[in-house]
């Protein structure tokens, strides 16, 4: 069983899934039902968080750094956010919102990379402790979907998305995974629909968790 912290929620996906645009519509429909809303994107979200991420996305490391170095820097940058920025939000009342959290780390560390999934979990236990979010939403889309609309966006790709579509592939059919070894706290999104019918969904899931 994993273990979550209450009003901490996620939302996860592969590039070009719209996780980003939608957590910006989700923080602003919170705030504007009165809650306290900390945004926080991974890896980074605080000074030491941000530099270890420059380190895992520099296109200089790639075919450099070992898979094993990745998954602990994914998880140190996560420890540390969690200490600085993340349980001080939630001890103070504040709902937390994570553009990828520590399911990512099973999507491509584990199903991406290979490394035994078993083995992931147990480091992010020591890494997050409970505080993981009460719930994700993976938004899922195809590879070739997500390359169209990242080639619509002309941005130079990162150390991550320069990888090759069968690693995109293992990534998406992890998550897909996690959604049926892990549905209390983890659910799927069609995010191929209009970017309004996906938010409605994303929506409508907060709001149960928070009237519950």
């Amino acid at each position: 069983m994993i273990q979550t912290a209450k009003r901490f929620f996620c939302l996860e996906g592969i590039d070009g899934s719209g996780k980003s645009t939608q957590l910006k519509f989700l923080a602003s429909d919170l705030q504007k039902r009165g809650f306290d809303v900390l945004c926080i994107r991974e890896p980074g979200g605080s000074e030491i968080s941000e530099k270890i991420r420059n380190l895992l996305l520099d296109v200089r490391y790639k075919g450099i750094m070992s898979d094993k170095t990745e998954l602990l820097l994914y998880n140190a940058a996560r420890s540390q956010v969690i200490a600085e920025k993340i349980a001080p939000a939630l001890d103070a009342g504040k709902i937390v919102l994570a553009d990828r959290f520590a399911w990512s780390t099973l999507a491509y560390q584990g199903y991406g990379r290979g490394i035994d999934p078993q083995t992931v979990l147990a480091l992010s236990q020591i890494a997050c402790g409970h505080y993981n979010p009460e719930l994700t939403l993976v938004l899922d889309l195809s590879v070739e979907e997500s390359r169209r609309r990242q080639t619509n966006d002309n941005r130079i790709p990162d150390r991550l998305e320069s990888e090759s579509a069968n690693f995109f592939n293992r990534i998406r059919n992890g998550y897909r995974q996690m959604a049926q070894d892990f549905p209390e706290c983890v659910s799927l999104i069609d995010a191929e629909q209009p970017a309004d019918k996906v938010y409605s969904q994303i929506r409508q899931a907060i709001w149960k968790k928070l009237d519950s």
